[in-house]
């Protein structure tokens, strides 16, 4: 039986700037009417193009697809195990993203529900690395190569703050920057644990949501002792009127970016570790 090119692509479903393009990668061998120029295309083109159509679909290129049209079915199987495994580390990118996105979504709509009121929770247990530590940037050298290989190993990673505890307890607006992972994440993941990555240890906290200027040091938008307060200042009296004390250093885990009153801020989760004094 023979086919037009108008068959095909019906037969296919695929428009026939498609089928013309199979035939100019050579999958198809038309017969050419010399009075009309019609194309004709045999059984056997229309099997090579059903194929055609599958291997492309899988997300074979065409380079591949002009090899497995020379290749025996074991030759073939070998391409299409390598493809698997491709499809597989894909799916894993992306219910690794997917996660990320619903643990975003939920610290969004809880920083909305929140209001900025403090509340009292276990923290998780994070394992992080900074990339900006006291004012200076720590991306050379060891720190940096570890930061590279934690950001590459686990998908599933935050950006933070961290707060020294003595800069807490004394005001002093000074922070560190750096990404962190969930622990069930860098297990599941089999992230290299060692230093210079710092274990966050999983405690009773203090916990709020902070809505902070992008630039923290832009003092246009806030001064230095607003910062200090907006930071700082409700926790520690929080923590004076119920007598607790810090045991640690407070975790800002970045939520999201915000353009409100005419101003860029992001919001942040923060999280002081604390117990009865």
């Amino acid at each position: 039986m023979k086919y037009n090119t108008n068959d095909l692509s019906e037969i296919l479903d695929v428009t026939t700037n498609t089928i013309r393009r199979f035939e100019e990668k050579g999958f198809l061998n038309p017969e050419r009417n010399e009075q009309n120029g019609y194309r004709s295309f045999d059984g056997g083109d229309l099997e090579k193009a059903i194929y055609v159509g599958r291997y492309r679909k899988i997300g074979f290129d065409h380079g591949d697809i002009a090899n497995l049209f020379q290749e025996n079915l074991g030759m073939g199987l070998r391409r299409f195990q390598v493809k698997m495994r491709e499809l597989d580390e894909k799916i894993s990118d992306l219910m690794a993203t997917r996660h990320m996105l619903s643990d975003d979504i939920i610290l969004m709509e809880r920083g909305i529900a929140n209001k900025g009121e403090i509340f009292e929770k276990t923290c998780r247990s994070f394992y992080y690395i900074l990339y900006h530590q006291n004012g200076q940037i720590n991306t050379q050298g060891r720190n940096g190569e570890a930061y590279r290989k934690f950001k590459e190993e686990c998908p599933e990673i935050k950006y933070i703050y961290i707060f020294d505890k003595e800069n807490v307890e004394n005001e002093n607006l000074v922070y560190s920057e750096g990404i962190a992972s969930n622990e069930i994440f860098t297990g599941l993941y089999g992230v290299g644990i060692e230093p210079p990555i710092k274990y966050y240890e999983k405690r009773p906290s203090l916990m709020r949501f902070a809505r902070l200027p992008i630039d923290m040091e832009n003092e246009k938008q806030i001064s230095r002792n607003a910062l200090k307060k907006l930071i700082y200042g409700d926790f520690l009296e929080y923590v004076r009127q119920n007598s607790l004390r810090i045991t640690g250093d407070m975790i800002g885990i970045k939520v999201g970016f915000s353009y409100e009153e005419d101003e860029e801020w992001q919001y942040v989760f923060l999280n002081l570790p604390v117990e009865e004094a």
